[in-house]
């Protein structure tokens, strides 16, 4: 299907909101993760559950009446404590992942403000644009997988309670929607970089256009113009 220029650069002006609206709610917000777990009280006689909801920044406890939240500090030296609650650990093991999501949103700002104005003086500010795009989406992938991986090496860490053993204590958690939103973010990056290209190539069609861009075309074409000189002032004759 054919877009055209207009199409093209409303596309890329709708998701670059989008994707700055749904990265900013996913790095501001204490809903990636929601884990339920068991807490003993006391020489082990009391046991209660323990609701919590951790973002990048901060974990909450959820109660009936109102959430507890706390800011977490940034310790990457601290040693793993067995008889600490594995919601706690997984936040403090997040720190370092923590710093991609924001170093992406910031590109994300930068990369749509140079598609703005390239899409406005329609120059190869639309192309750096894209390119940035790219790189902001990259960071963010790499923050979740290294969030993903920080979780899944906590909770492994962790002996696995026994459905058989009451003594054991249980954990379980769900990713919740602010991981989602940081999801649906890198997929709208990584099309509006698509369409800015699309859109860049689509202004820069000619072949004047396309020397400009691709390194080594010029040569190319000179070359081949010298040929069709050539063969127009020494005409062979095919008997």
């Amino acid at each position: 299907m054919y877009c055209g220029a207009k199409a093209l650069t409303l596309s890329s002006f709708v998701l670059g909101a989008i994707s700055i609206g749904t990265l900013s709610l996913s790095v501001a917000t204490d809903s990636w993760l929601f884990t339920d777990e068991d807490m003993v009280i006391g020489n082990e006689t009391i046991k209660i559950q323990v609701q919590v909801r951790s973002g990048l920044f901060r974990f909450c406890t959820i109660t009936e009446s109102d959430d507890m939240c706390v800011t977490m500090g940034i310790d990457l030296n601290e040693e793993r404590l067995e008889e600490r609650l594995t919601s706690t650990a997984i936040m403090r093991a997040n720190r370092v992942s923590t710093v991609f999501p924001i170093v992406s949103l910031i590109l994300l700002v930068i990369a749509t403000s140079l598609s703005v104005i390239g899409n406005l003086q329609h120059d190869v500010k639309t192309l750096i644009s894209s390119g940035i795009h790219i790189l902001s989406g990259l960071m963010l992938a790499v923050g979740i997988i290294l969030y993903i991986s920080a979780i899944n090496d906590e909770v492994g860490h962790r002996p696995k309670p026994s459905e058989a053993d009451e003594d054991t204590k249980k954990f379980d958690y769900r990713y919740g929607w602010s991981f989602f939103f940081a999801g649906t973010s890198f997929l709208l990056i990584m099309t509006t970089a698509v369409i800015l290209v699309s859109l860049y190539l689509q202004r820069n069609s000619k072949r004047e256009d396309l020397v400009k861009i691709i390194p080594g075309l010029r040569d190319m074409v000179e070359h081949d113009v010298n040929d069709d000189v050539f063969a127009r002032t020494n005409p062979t004759i095919i008997l």
